[in-house]
């Protein structure tokens, strides 16, 4: 599956140190091979979720273009709401 990002996930990615990015790689290397291995999202639709040290990481599964969205990359604190916010626009 291909991975596409949304601008909220790239502006996340960026405040990241090297051993974040570094964690965030190996996760999406796992997600790439088990994209819902994560988990599911309460009232939405083939979202999921994990968690690394402090931060949740968040994307949305699209097998009918084979593709990968990720969409935040925050903290646990703001993470939800974020996403209540992207759900809203």
């Amino acid at each position: 599956m291909e991975f596409e990002s949304t601008s909220v996930f790239d502006n996340d990615v960026k405040k990241l140190d090297k051993n974040g990015r570094k964690k965030l790689k190996n996760l999406l290397e796992k997600i790439a091979l088990q994209p819902e291995s994560g988990k599911p999202m309460e009232h939405y639709a083939n979202v999921f979720s994990k968690r690394t040290t402090n931060r949740r990481l968040v994307w949305q599964v699209n097998k009918k273009k084979d593709k990968i969205r990720l969409l935040l990359y925050k903290n646990r604190d703001g993470a939800y709401d974020a996403l209540r916010q992207m759900k809203a626009k």
